[in-house]
């Protein structure tokens, strides 16, 4: 019984369908798309004609083929010297950037190899410094570098030099923290003794 409602139902909606169209093809003004399509046509058909028919040939003037050449000449010179002077911009551009690429790929090799990078090199530079401007460095102390980090090794005679120059690095810019491993020259020779 549902089936039979829904297949009257759709049999309705088709009917409507169909009516409607109906309605609408008597609305087409089938004579005004005649003369449209008549115009059309002769529209194509006079652009057909012109196409298809030959052109008529211009006599060329000596003169105007002497300007062009003259222009042309002229553009590839402008654009010779244009491009000279951009490229020597690009080329020194390019150096630049190389140069960048190399210091960068020789920083990382240093990293993964285990070397030292130039940041690290340069921040042990400054360390020593700020140790020498406190004076002479305790005998026997070694200076090592590793990232940010500074570790003071060595065995020195005298442990106070050795906190005052901590206390210097500590004021370094690009120091993070300072690790004292040092030991005291009298400790080294009674644990050498024993």
């Amino acid at each position: 019984m549902r089936a039979e409602q829904a297949l009257g139902a759709a049999v309705t909606a088709l009917e409507a369908a169909r009516i409607t169209l109906i309605k609408r093809l008597e609305e087409i003004d089938t004579d005004a798309m005649r003369k449209r399509g008549v115009r059309l046509a002769g529209a194509v058909r006079s652009d057909l004609e012109r196409r298809v028919r030959p052109p008529r040939r211009r006599r060329v003037s000596p003169w105007g083929v002497a300007g062009v050449a003259g222009l042309v000449v002229l553009g590839a010179a402008a654009v010779g010297v244009g491009y000279v002077a951009y490229d020597r911009e690009r080329r020194e551009a390019a150096r630049r950037r190389l140069g960048d690429v190399q210091s960068l790929a020789r920083e990382r090799y240093a990293e993964l190899t285990g070397g030292r990078t130039r940041a690290e090199f340069d921040l042990e530079q400054r360390v020593r410094q700020a140790i020498a401007d406190g004076g002479m460095a305790p005998e026997g102390l070694d200076v090592v570098v590793e990232g940010r980090t500074v570790y003071l090794r060595g065995a020195v005679a005298d442990p106070a030099a050795v906190d005052a120059a901590a206390e210097r690095i500590h004021g370094v810019p690009g120091v993070v923290a300072v690790v004292n491993l040092t030991t005291s020259g009298s400790r080294e020779q009674a644990s050498q003794r024993s």
